[in-house]
């Protein structure tokens, strides 16, 4: 029998890409969109350092409807 493999867990994976990326990336300040309702990508994104400026109704394609947008900004180091 082979050993079980574990798989990484989403947010972990999205959390060191976005690391990553903002390491790479010294453009400041950035702005991150994500749906109101997506809670794993705003927890992400504020531990990351963003900060909520803000919400938007904006068209969701892939929802193919109106939605709510959480604004987040990511300051000068």
């Amino acid at each position: 029998m082979s050993p079980q493999l574990s798989r990484p867990q989403p947010g972990i994976v999205t959390s060191q890409a976005l690391a990553l990326f903002l390491d790479t990336v010294e453009v400041r300040p950035l702005h991150a969109r994500a749906a109101s309702d997506n809670l794993g990508s705003l927890r992400v994104l504020q531990k990351a350092g963003f900060t909520v400026v803000g919400t938007e109704i904006s068209y969701a394609r892939a929802r193919d409807t109106e939605i709510e947008e959480t604004i987040l900004r990511l300051e000068p180091r």
